[in-house]
């Protein structure tokens, strides 16, 4: 009887260590976020607080370009790229793995930098202002009316 007792006891204390053990499992699983939706959450907030510092043409071209190559995870290429202040500030700040709501978001902001935050309004070139309809699906004011941009997020026209 003595033996049958150890033997329960031993059996009892085993399962309830795989309770606690499955228990606390489930408890780290549970309360840590997902890794990928953290970082979208902290980019989020970063971009609400980004300032761009483009002035001219070229460098908002070259931020442009930049904020796309980070979202299509062209590392490659991300490395090649001319980086001038504001493209290297993005890079700092976001990384280079952008998620397309940060994207879409920069995009705009930038947008908002060149045509109101300017003395002279700023205009990407037609080739980036079709990179990011197709990437991201906006489209700027210039083009509301261009069938050339409207085709690529309007797939039936």
């Amino acid at each position: 009887m003595k033996k049958l007792w150890q033997i329960l006891l031993i059996i009892g204390i085993s399962f309830t260590i795989q309770s606690v053990r499955s228990i606390s499992t489930q408890a780290k699983t549970q309360t840590q976020p997902d890794l990928a939706e953290s970082k979208n959450l902290t980019q989020n907030n970063e971009t609400q607080e980004f300032v761009f510092d483009f002035n001219n043409t070229y460098d908002y071209a070259a931020c442009l370009d930049v904020i796309l190559l980070a979202y299509e995870r062209r590392n490659a290429e991300l490395e090649n790229v001319f980086k001038n202040d504001c493209a290297t500030n993005v890079l700092n700040t976001f990384g280079n793995n952008l998620s397309r709501d940060v994207a879409l978001q920069l995009i705009k902001m930038a947008n908002l930098h060149a045509t109101e935050g300017l003395e002279n309004p700023l205009y990407p070139t037609l080739g980036l202002r079709r990179r990011i309809a197709i990437n991201l699906g906006y489209v700027y004011d210039t083009d509301k009316n261009n069938p050339d941009i409207l085709k690529y997020i309007n797939p039936e026209s």
